[in-house]
């Protein structure tokens, strides 16, 4: 059967970045876009669908055998903060649809992507069987984690009711080429990137002692590729499993880019949670996988945003 490997949202971070990992393992797909363009060198295998549509998400993954669900409204921590309910609607229509088409058209793997915000607070890296769902997520992701972990159960509601194999992969600050570098949704690390190369000096808002668990997006879809194989869903974290503080993380963004540009912390207030890291113990003891370092994979990001993007803003 051609294409029967299908990427729902193929024009983001995670998805842009799974193609053209299929692409170098010519392993045959199709994939969508909605509002994003797909790469020039992919074009073809790229199809508009509106996935807040259920018979766009049925059409799509007709005679598929594996779908990746890698669609998404993204926001960042400011948006999470003045606008939490922005977004939160179309990104549960989209999972539901998604999730109730692979169900209709029987597909036999679907891989998803969920995030870390389902997590409570936890001061060490945090194992999948800790989540506690007693405790809120953070004040700042309680309702894009409360989203979360509804879709986690809806989750379990397929893969008990209707024998599903759906693996669900919980990640962390995702970043690397095809990230979103607009300041309006950007995350942490494109956002830095930009100011390196657009502004004068370097205002980094909020406290430099936060801890974050940073994944290279390429690690991860070799993850999502592997897990396509799984027979039986399961539920993993998947990350660097390493913390770096925000003033690190800036400190190396300088040392790559030679750059002399001063560097001012004006808030020592916490802009979100003090610390999340992941546990990868689980995932490690089924999948051998090396993960890049945060130099190397921050010099990567860097070249790319080089190459596909102007600096005269």
């Amino acid at each position: 059967m051609k294409n029967s490997i299908f990427i729902a949202g193929g024009t983001g971070l995670v998805g842009s970045n799974l193609a053209l990992l299929l692409q170098k393992k010519k392993i045959k797909f199709s994939a969508s876009y909605f509002k994003t363009k797909p790469p020039a060198s992919l074009k073809k295998k790229y199809k508009k669908y509106n996935f807040l549509k259920l018979s766009d998400c049925i059409k799509s993954t007709k005679n598929k055998k594996i779908v990746f669900i890698c669609a998404v409204i993204g926001s960042n921590v400011k948006g999470m903060k003045n606008d939490p309910m922005k977004n939160t609607n179309e990104n549960l229509i989209i999972r539901i649809n998604l999730f109730r088409a692979c169900c209709i058209n029987k597909v036999k793997n679907i891989i998803w992507v969920s995030s870390s915000t389902l997590y409570q607070k936890f001061e060490k890296p945090i194992k999948e069987e800790k989540l506690d769902l007693n405790l809120p997520p953070h004040d700042i992701y309680r309702i894009t984690g409360s989203v979360y972990r509804y879709i986690e159960s809806l989750v379990e509601y397929f893969r008990v009711m209707h024998k599903m194999n759906i693996t669900v992969i919980r990640t962390t600050s995702i970043y690397g080429p095809f990230d979103n570098f607009d300041p309006k949704f950007s995350h942490v690390i494109p956002g830095l990137i930009k100011k390196f190369y657009i502004s004068k000096k370097i205002t980094v808002w909020g406290n430099k002692r936060i801890i974050r668990d940073f994944v290279y997006v390429k690690d991860l879809v070799k993850v999502m590729l592997l897990a396509s194989n799984f027979k039986k869903g399961l539920t993993f974290n998947f990350s660097s499993g390493k913390g770096t503080s925000i003033f690190k993380l800036v400190k190396t963004l300088k040392k790559i880019l030679n750059s002399k540009k001063k560097i001012i912390f004006p808030n020592n207030n916490l802009s979100s949670v003090k610390y999340r890291v992941l546990s990868n113990l689980k995932i490690n003891k089924l999948l051998k996988i090396k993960r890049t370092n945060l130099e190397d994979g921050l010099e990567e990001t860097i070249e790319w945003y080089k190459k596909n993007h102007s600096f005269d803003e």
